[in-house]
């Protein structure tokens, strides 16, 4: 009889943490006031970012509460991925946590510190965890960020 291939492992945690992080938007979503969202975009550069584990690249960022967000990006190599971060101090210095599906990085899970350097920009250390084409691991994360309004 054939074994059946084993499902559970790293992507199970990774999904999970990016489910909880999706359901965790939600409410966050649902309880904010009626205000537009906070819209920022961004680039970066550094090895690796931490939201869609590439080394160079575009982010756009809505602000679904104080502290959550969905984002989108595009980069090399990971060309394109989705999630959502929580960050203690979106515009000053704090941990932020990151989950998120893509292309390059099928799912990722990153744990970074954010220092702010100068007016929008900011320097993120920390690491993280991927399943991705290439490579399925742990994964350093060290990038430059320069945000636009």
């Amino acid at each position: 009889m054939a074994a059946l291939p084993r499902t559970a492992g790293p992507l199970q945690y990774v999904c999970t943490l990016l489910t909880a992080a999706v359901i965790i938007g939600l409410v966050c979503r649902a309880t904010a006031e009626a205000e537009q969202p906070r819209r920022t975009s961004s680039v970066h550069a550094g090895f690796l970012y931490p939201a869609g584990v590439d080394v160079a690249g575009y982010t756009a960022e809505v602000g679904l509460s104080d502290h959550w967000y969905w984002y989108y990006t595009f980069g090399f190599p990971s060309l394109a991925a989705t999630g959502f971060s929580c960050y203690a101090d979106y515009d000053g210095n704090g941990p932020v946590a990151t989950a998120g599906v893509g292309i390059g990085s099928v799912a990722y899970a990153s744990v970074v510190y954010q220092l702010r350097v100068a007016d929008n920009q900011y320097l993120k250390l920390g690491g993280g965890y991927t399943t991705g084409v290439a490579y399925t691991g742990l994964y350093p994360a060290l990038s430059y960020e320069m945000r636009f309004r």
